[in-house]
């Protein structure tokens, strides 16, 4: 009995979450042909970049227009339990496309105190035309 609720526990927090907007809570792997290796160089641009994939993945609700980045870095540096969503990226799209990956955690401040609710999370390669795609959102 023990086991079954823990399976049925875990099963819970690993699913997707549904969000507003146009979302990707199914993966749209990239073409890995026109994925280009980036390194901590490239973060300031993504965070600028976050300004446009935001309202893109999360829509217009009020909700989702305040956020704040609580972590951000390639999803092949990710240790400890964050290794998990290196995990994720690899079994959705392949190794290949887990190795170009960004990992973004967000916090949506408006929907606080409902901390799993408020925590977005999304899969990010950059394209050969210098372009931030977002393929997978976890919440």
């Amino acid at each position: 009995m023990k086991k079954i609720l823990l399976l049925s526990i875990i099963l819970f927090l690993i699913s997707p979450s549904v969000t507003y907007g146009s979302g990707i809570t199914n993966p749209k792997c990239p073409n890995t042909d026109i994925l280009v290796q980036t390194s901590e160089n490239d973060m300031a641009q993504l965070l600028s970049a976050l300004n446009e994939i935001i309202p893109n993945v999360y829509g217009d609700d009020q909700l989702y227009k305040e956020w704040k980045v609580v972590n951000i870095q390639p999803a092949s540096q990710l240790k400890g339990y964050q290794e998990v969503y290196k995990k994720i990226a690899t079994t959705y799209c392949g190794k290949n496309v887990a190795d170009h990956s960004w990992f973004v955690r967000l916090v949506f401040p408006k929907i606080l105190p409902a901390t799993s609710a408020a925590t977005g999370e999304l899969f990010i390669v950059k394209d050969k035309n210098n372009k931030w795609i977002p393929w997978y959102q976890y919440h």
